[in-house]
Formats: structure tokens, C-alpha cells, sequence
């Protein structure tokens, strides 16, 4: 199966939760997450997380390593026959549309026919943008107290490009601007969350026209409605 939605809109923790019930395991479809070092800005699940809930393509390259849609296909396919092969339940859970429109609609590449080799169920979460603006915002304050700027500066001294690290946008790119002294703490804040919520706006506009998709409005129901969808997809 496949759950996508807007960032903020709790994809991480019901895939985790969704994976408990029904002997699941995660594939990453994040852009971001793939990295090796792109842990707090890229809002990887963390290391006890992966010890409950086995995930696939977080931490598969390293930082300025060429990573497209093509190569996450193949990993991908690798990955969900993978978990197939021992019974489990393959959940793809990101904000990166292309990526997992890439499995669910088998994108072609190098003019090779594609089939669709699987039956999938994708549920889309779009809450509203007031209930994600709040937690956008409080999101930023926690990851700077749990280390994202010093991160950066880590990534920084290793030798990552601060170019590179500004092409992936948001987090990254205003981490780099604070961190050359380009603009304040508080203008930080304030542009990190307006560029967030544009980004989500644009999410909305992306997952809005995918096909064969469940779509969920309301936060207090998502779990509830996402295990229901899932028990008759699996009968």
C-alpha cells in the first residue's frame, strides 16, 4: 500500500502504527531522507523508530551522491519483493510524489513497457492548512532544540557542499542562511515556516490529481479510517 499526504500531516507515525498492526515494513518515499547525515532537517524517524518498524531507503547515499526517481524505482521494486517474499505487507509512506507515483503508476523509463506488477490501496492525508500551519510551526522550535542547526554546521565541516545543501530547500537552505549570518533567528523562523506551508500547498496541488487514491480530510479520523480501508483491501 501506499500513504502519501502533505508534510506535517502525520505520515511518518500512522505508517509506523499501520505497519504494527499489519505486519508491515516501510519504504521511505522521501527525497530528503535518503541521505546519509539529513537527520533532523529531513525529519527522518529515528533509530528506535527503525528498530520497531523495519524502513527501507533512508540512508542509502551519501550527501551530494546523485539520487533521482529512477534509482528509487529500482530499490524500490528490490524492497517490496523483499517483504513480499516473507508475507509482510510493503507500505510506502512519503511527501515525495514522484517518487511513489513512480511504483504505483510502474513509471517507464529508458522506453521499456512498465506494467503494473501490484494491487495497491493509496490514501492520501490533506488536512487543512490551518490544522498543519500551527504544527509547522512548533515543529521548527523543536528541531532546533534537538540539534538541526548544529547538524548543518556538521555536514558543513565535513566538507558537504553549502550549495548542495541549499538545492534540497527548506531546512537546509535556511539552516545555510542563518548560518552565514544572512538573516536573523527570527526572520529564520518566519521564512522557514512560510516556505513550508508553500510547500505544502504545492503537495496539495500534486497529490489532488492522483489517481485511484483514498483521500483523507480530517486528522482525528485518519488512523481510524486508515485501518478500515486496509482490512478490506486485505480480504
Amino acid at each position: 500500500m501506499s500513504l502519501v499526504g502533505l508534510t506535517a500531516s502525520g505520515k511518518s507515525a500512522l505508517g509506523i502504527a499501520i505497519a504494527k498492526k499489519f505486519n508491515g515494513e516501510i519504504i521511505s518515499a522521501d527525497s530528503r531522507q535518503v541521505y546519509r547525515g539529513l537527520d533532523i532537517g529531513s525529519a527522518k524517524v529515528t533509530k528506535a523508530e527503525q528498530k520497531e518498524v523495519r524502513h527501507w531507503l533512508i540512508d542509502v547515499a551519501n550527501p551530494e551522491e546523485k539520487f533521482d526517481v529512477f534509482m528509487f524505482q529500482k530499490m524500490a521494486y528490490a524492497a517490496i519483493e523483499d517483504i513480499l517474499s516473507r508475507g509482510k505487507l510493503p507500505i510506502i509512506v512519503g511527501g515525495t510524489g514522484l517518487y511513489s507515483r513512480s511504483i504505483v503508476e510502474s513509471y517507464s523509463f529508458n522506453n521499456k513497457e512498465n506494467k503494473n506488477k501490484y494491487n495497491y490501496l493509496q490514501i492520501c492525508l490533506l488536512p487543512s492548512k490551518e490544522y498543519i500551519r500551527p504544527i509547522v510551526e512548533k515543529r521548527i522550535e523543536e528541531r532546533l532544540q534537538h540539534g538541526m542547526i548544529e547538524e548543518t554546521k556538521e555536514l558543513l565541516a565535513r566538507g558537504v557542499s553549502a550549495e548542495w545543501l541549499k538545492s534540497l530547500g527548506l531546512e537546509y537552505f535556511w539552516n545555510v542562511a542563518l548560518i552565514r549570518g544572512e538573516v536573523t533567528l527570527e526572520e529564520y523562523k518566519a521564512q522557514l515556516a512560510t516556505k513550508s506551508m508553500q510547500f505544502a500547498k504545492r503537495q496539495r496541488t500534486w497529490f489532488k490529481k492522483e489517481k485511484n487514491t483514498i483521500f483523507l480530510t480530517e486528522p482525528s479520523e485518519f488512523e481510524n479510517q486508515t485501518i478500515k480501508l486496509i482490512k478490506r483491501f486485505l480480504m
